[in-house]
């Protein structure tokens, strides 16, 4: 597998969009898309270091000098759809961001526990 085939395959797993990691790898789209299918196969390494970070991996994974089969891309992959994609959506967010975040799952949580409360009350 190549380096760029390896970068796909981990977006595609993290249900990144080609255009979502260009953006954050300050790279053009086409240049992404260069790269998966090996129209570019001499990367420069601060693009390499800069893509493993944003795919949660090693630059040594994408370029094929070790493997990790416990690397965060695998473990989000084994997620619900539904929390892939509120990760991938909370990773744009800025600090007040994830805050708010916070407090609204931490609000979701409490309606949530407090609606299974009285299920119950109402089946006894």
């Amino acid at each position: 597998m190549t380096v760029g085939e390896r970068i796909k395959k981990i977006r595609e797993n993290l249900n990144i969009t080609q255009t979502d990691l260009a953006k954050k790898a300050d790279i053009s789209k086409q240049t992404l898309y260069k790269y998966e299918t090996n129209a570019i196969t001499n990367i420069p390494s601060n693009k390499i270091e800069k893509i493993a970070n944003i795919l949660a991996v090693s630059p040594a994974i994408l370029m094929g000098w070790e493997t990790n089969n416990t690397t965060v891309s695998n473990l989000i992959h084994k997620l619900p759809t539904q929390i892939q994609t509120l990760i991938n959506k909370a990773e744009n967010l800025n600090e007040n961001g994830l805050n708010e975040l916070i407090k609204y799952t931490n609000y979701l949580l409490s309606q949530s526990e407090y609606q299974k409360s009285n299920e119950k009350g109402m089946a006894m």
